[in-house]
């Protein structure tokens, strides 16, 4: 079973804010009008989605244009979804006009476009450009970009969270400049390009900590995509695969009961007590969202998360979403623990009603 990539961290509905943009009004538009002609790969007065993906992975766009297109790309992303298309229609130098106006935030009134141009610019300024920062690999670091790669990233903090040095230790650097990966419990290594500024602004992140986690969101997704790279970051992803990746073990998918059978205080539920085994174990456990009927939109519908803990005497479940942010609200509109990061805990009634899926390392 694949997540479905309603878990992309910029989702139809824009619920981040971001302070205007201080230039010349319309600079991005003006932007990827000025860029075009040089996206437009074959000249034929329209980019498609297949020029924007070797555009993403042009290492020679960079700075600005790179925001610019990350932009673009967003945008594509946003319409196609807005419109229930599964293919991404290829975007006119007019049609530009029409995505930069078309989509706004209804609450604030933002230009999407304005919107993904901060955020984008944003995190390329943050960005470490080194492989891995001053520290071992650290797992609260990474952050879910547009890949809808939230299976694979909630198995991967599992791993770094445990021990960081198996993650450092997958990437090799290779004469070319090229990185290969060896996830372990993968047959042969997966080579990929270093990621370009594009890349580094739509995809997972872990800022200052280096380029380390879109590595190896790349070499996944490559794997993914049976070799292809050009599609590395466009693959959903059976968590249950990840663990096995990272752990060189079996893994094995469980459901969630909606309505569990009755349980007395301290006690687990019967669909979490193989769970609880695994963490006791110090094993990987991934959960995902139901794909609708969520109590609130706290919860990203069809998403995964790494379980980090489960409390039978306190009736809960810690977890991690891979965003690295969004998490239940209480009734003062806050984190339940006051802080956005991610990391939140809920009751064990509140687990069953918002997961479906348990997927754990068995061996």
């Amino acid at each position: 079973m694949r997540i479905s990539s309603r878990s992309i961290s910029h989702a139809p509905i824009l619920k981040a804010s971001a302070q205007n943009i201080s230039r010349v009004e319309d600079f991005v538009l003006k932007q990827q009008q000025h860029y075009f002609d040089d996206w437009d790969l074959n000249h034929n007065g329209q980019i498609s989605w297949s020029e924007m993906r070797r555009n993403v992975a042009d290492s020679q766009i960079q700075g600005e244009e790179s925001v610019s297109l990350a932009t673009l790309y967003g945008l594509m992303e946003h319409d196609a979804a807005y419109r229930g298309l599964q293919r991404k229609p290829p975007v006119t130098y007019n049609r530009l006009y029409d995505l930069y106006y078309d989509y706004d935030n209804p609450d604030t009134g933002e230009l999407a476009a304005d919107y993904f141009y901060q955020k984008y610019a944003g995190k390329l300024e943050e960005a470490g450009k080194e492989l891995f920062g001053e520290s071992l690999p650290d797992g609260y670091a990474a952050k879910q970009g547009a890949a809808p790669s939230c299976g694979f990233l909630a198995a991967t903090f599992a791993t770094v969270w445990k021990e960081p040095a198996v993650a450092k230790n997958a990437i090799v650097l290779q004469e070319d400049g090229d990185y290969e990966v060896q996830f372990p419990g993968l047959p042969r290594p997966i080579e990929v390009a270093p990621p370009t500024d594009t890349e580094r602004a739509l995809f997972s992140t872990a800022g200052e900590n280096g380029t380390w986690i879109t590595v190896l969101e790349k070499a996944w997704g490559k794997h993914q995509a049976g070799g292809d790279e050009l599609r590395a970051f466009e693959m959903d992803t059976n968590p249950e695969d990840a663990i096995r990746a990272w752990t060189n073990g079996s893994a094995k998918t469980t459901r969630v009961a909606k309505n569990p059978k009755e349980y007395k205080k301290g006690e687990i539920p019967f669909s979490l007590k193989t769970a609880y085994r695994a963490l006791a174990e110090d094993r990987t456990v991934v959960a995902w969202t139901r794909f609708e009927d969520v109590s609130s939109d706290d919860y990203v519908v069809g998403h995964a998360y790494t379980v980090t803990g489960i409390h039978p005497e306190e009736g809960s479940v810690s977890l991690r979403n891979p965003w690295g942010h969004q998490e239940p609200l209480g009734d003062d509109g806050k984190p339940l623990d006051k802080k956005d990061d991610g990391l939140f805990e809920i009751s064990f009634q509140q687990f069953h009603k918002n997961f479906k899926m348990l997927a754990r390392q068995t061996g």
